[in-house]
């Protein structure tokens, strides 16, 4: 239950925030403050603080972004003397006033918390109640534009946020047990981010329209790699016929002989499970990849689609296809990307190709091998 302090502090606190902040606070806005008073609370209650140090908690977790509303840069001095002041109107107690300002000195950036009330409160203002922080992060760097006049690129601001939450640590168990999944999460998003980000900024230094050697290498890997879909898709298909011939022939012949020879019926069953696992993985190795054939602009964007692929193209819009693809010739980064990711993705095409006539041609052999020691067993045994 909260004390009348309590109350009357976040009366005051949410009319103060709704009041002074500006829509430009995307991050620390008043629900990032009701986040950290909450995680506060409940952190204190898993420690079974008594009733008094929860009132603390709450109460700084009430003022402690409140110089917000005044300043951005050094905003918790502001809190302090925000915080002091109702509290001192208020006649609360000069000692626990003391404490407040600890609690709400040690939410600064750098501060070491010492006793279990600063470290929770430390760990309450990096909780991922209600957003993730990947979302914080989106609205924390907007904040840094406005009011800190402080720009990064993709690759400053993903460098930025992978340093601070490798060298972040929460102070309590309880917080590293609650928000510790989701931090484990966005480190590994983070070094992914930086890696791709890395990846994008070395793409647009690197031109293959400058390089002669390279536009060849190009060429002769992508010719490279059609010659060896045809072969690939040539090898499928005399698969295909020669099971189908022997299931149309072969198989008749044996099923004539049945009555006769009854036991044919295993040397037959062989075979006909081998041409069926044969055609199957044959039409497998030939059959077309499934394509969405629409483009997003984001895709474009970002290097993650190809607009010379019909597979990309065929249900959008002539007018849109013409738009989005002088989008792409306007960036010879892009184009780059485009060439790269046809190569990757026609490599990776053939490579699920070549795997599974690999498998074809290995259940063939095996079901032959099969099937002409069954014959040879019955001969041997009289039965044929």
């Amino acid at each position: 239950m909260q004390s009348q302090i309590v109350k009357d502090a976040e009366t005051y606190v949410l009319d103060l925030l709704r009041q002074g902040l500006k829509p430009e606070h995307g991050y620390h806005n008043l629900q990032h403050t009701l986040s950290v008073w909450d995680a506060s609370q409940e952190l204190g209650r898993r420690y079974r603080l008594s009733d008094e140090e929860l009132e603390l908690l709450a109460l700084a977790g009430l003022f402690h972004d409140t110089g917000f509303t005044k300043t951005y840069l050094e905003h918790e001095n502001v809190s302090i003397e925000i915080a002091t002041d109702f509290l001192q109107k208020a006649n609360f107690d000069q000692e626990k006033i003391a404490t407040i300002t600890r609690l709400i000195e040690v939410t600064k950036v750098g501060v070491e918390p010492e006793s279990l009330l600063e470290k929770i409160i430390k760990d309450a203002d990096f909780n991922t109640n209600g957003t993730t922080y990947e979302e914080k992060s989106a609205e924390l760097r907007k904040e840094w534009e406005v009011f800190c006049d402080q720009k990064m690129t993709d690759e400053e601001w993903a460098e930025n946020g992978l340093h601070f939450w490798e060298t972040h640590r929460f102070y309590t168990g309880e917080a590293q047990a609650l928000y510790g999944d989701s931090k484990r999460k966005t480190l590994k998003a983070l070094r992914k981010t930086v890696a791709q980000v890395k990846l994008n900024v070395e793409m647009l230094e690197f031109a293959i329209g400058k390089s002669k050697s390279a536009q060849m290498m190009f060429k002769t890997t992508l010719r490279n790699q059609i010659d060896l879909t045809n072969i690939a898709d040539n090898k499928a298909n005399i698969m295909l016929s020669i099971n189908s011939l022997l299931i149309t022939i072969g198989i008749p012949m044996l099923a004539g002989n049945l009555k006769e020879h009854p036991s044919l019926v295993y040397p037959a069953a062989v075979l006909l499970l081998t041409c069926i696992l044969s055609i199957v993985f044959a039409t497998l190795a030939t059959r077309p990849v499934k394509m969405l054939g629409l483009t997003t602009t984001e895709s474009i964007d970002s290097g993650n689609s190809n607009l010379f692929f019909f597979g990309n193209f065929f249900k959008m819009e002539r007018e849109d296809y013409i738009r989005s693809l002088m989008r792409v010739m306007q960036n010879e980064g892009t184009i780059d990307k485009s060439i790269v990711n046809d190569l990757y993705f026609l490599g990776r095409t053939l490579g699920n190709k070549y795997r599974r006539l690999r498998i074809t041609y290995q259940i063939f052999m095996t079901g032959m091998v099969l099937t002409v020691t069954t014959f040879g067993v019955l001969y041997m045994l009289g039965k044929y």
